[in-house]
């Protein structure tokens, strides 16, 4: 049973503290970070533009949840034909 959840796109959604064997490390400039979160890989949307302005509107009230566009993560759209 797949209890993930999934954009309506089929992108999954995940928490800044999950992690995966998929991870990459983003370009941007995080110190002496070596952490292997999803806050951290390129494949999220945690540090864009949009996120960041959304982010900021929202009252900080447990984890923050973004999307990860790695296609290998998303959900296969033939199998729920």
């Amino acid at each position: 049973m797949d209890d993930r959840a999934y954009t309506e796109d089929g992108l999954l959604i995940v928490a800044e503290t999950d992690s995966c064997p998929l991870w990459e490390k983003d370009s941007f400039p995080c110190g002496t970070v070596r952490n292997k979160d999803c806050f951290f890989c390129k494949y999220a949307d945690f540090r864009t533009q949009e996120f960041r302005r959304r982010a900021e509107d929202l009252q900080s009230t447990g984890k923050l949840y973004s999307v990860c566009r790695n296609e290998k993560n998303a959900k296969n759209k033939e199998s729920n034909l």
